[in-house]
């Protein structure tokens, strides 16, 4: 598992560094709240968690207001731990605030239960604001698309995430 996450990193820094003018790495660290829900038999159950994520960015600048900004995060939440992988499109909404948009990959560190997936697609959106040229701030929320539950019972169970921290580029 890790080798895939740590292959597609580096084929996604490889594939965009090419088509890239100008590429900023950096650290970024900060609150997470995690809401996950279960729902079966016309019964909706729905829990959520704080906790922090602490990870690397890399942002690579495609033109002058759009970026693409792929994400390692190691979150922890109440003792389970993960591995958030967000791809987002940057889009300038002026020259301090941006849009974000795009998947994230969540691949769980802990054992999982038979009948259940270690691995969530997400899509994932938020807003972000540069306070100068290195440090900045940013607000996510994503919600899961794929249904963790894999048995053949009429099972769903979804997580959606929050994300709120900042971050500094130093290179």
């Amino acid at each position: 598992m890790k080798r895939i996450v740590l292959a597609t990193v580096a084929v996604i820094a490889l594939a965009f560094s090419a088509q890239a003018q100008d590429v900023r790495f950096g650290a970024t660290a900060g609150y997470l709240n995690a809401r996950g829900s279960v729902k079966a038999e016309g019964i909706s159950i729905s829990a959520s968690e704080s906790g922090f994520y602490v990870g690397g960015v890399a942002d690579f600048m495609v033109s002058e207001s759009f970026s693409v900004q792929p994400e390692l995060l190691f979150a922890s939440i109440d003792g389970s731990n993960g591995l958030l992988l967000p791809i987002l499109g940057k889009f300038a909404i002026s020259e301090k605030f941006n849009f974000q948009v795009g998947p994230q990959l969540v691949f769980s560190l802990e054992d999982t239960p038979e009948d259940f997936s270690s691995v969530e697609f997400d899509i994932a959106g938020g807003i972000g604001y540069d306070i100068n040229e290195d440090f900045f701030i940013e607000a996510r929320y994503s919600f899961q698309i794929n249904n963790s539950y894999t048995g053949s019972e009429d099972v769903k169970v979804r997580g959606n995430y929050l994300t709120i921290g900042m971050g500094y580029k130093f290179l």
